[in-house]
């Protein structure tokens, strides 16, 4: 009998715990973080000789790389740390330091997005010298 108090007594207080439970707001659906457009070859390109791809390809490689050191090998970070750590100046008081790191992952940011266009465009020739069989 007490045991059948007891769950009737669950019951109610969870059906209404339930009633006036909180509706969670909507979930966005966007993508939170970058997603690069795919890059398509224009029609020019596609008039291209297979040579003349291979010439455009081979001019894109060097802009595959990034020459930015990064986060640990770059001296200029580990200066705006000490800063943010150790800096005492009253009116600085550290925010140089955090400007500058901020600074420096907007550019690696900038950097990694020219980097993945320019391998999207290289891939894109790659494409048109494969529709068009060269070298086969």
């Amino acid at each position: 009998m007490m045991k059948k108090q007891l769950l009737i007594t669950l019951t109610a207080v969870m059906s209404i715990k339930s009633a006036f439970a909180l509706t969670l707001p909507p979930v966005p659906t966007e993508p939170i973080y970058f997603e690069p457009p795919i890059v398509q070859a224009e029609p020019q390109t596609r008039s291209l000789s297979c040579y003349q791809i291979d010439n455009a390809i081979n001019q894109l490689h060097p802009y595959r790389y990034t020459y930015k050191p990064d986060y640990f090998n770059d001296g200029t970070n580990k200066l705006a740390t000490a800063l943010v750590v150790f800096d005492s100046i009253p009116i600085v008081e550290g925010w140089l330091g955090l400007g500058y790191l901020g600074y420096s992952a907007l550019v690696s940011e900038k950097e990694d997005r020219r980097q993945l266009h320019i391998e999207q465009e290289i891939a894109a020739l790659q494409r048109v010298k494969a529709e068009k069989h060269c070298y086969e």
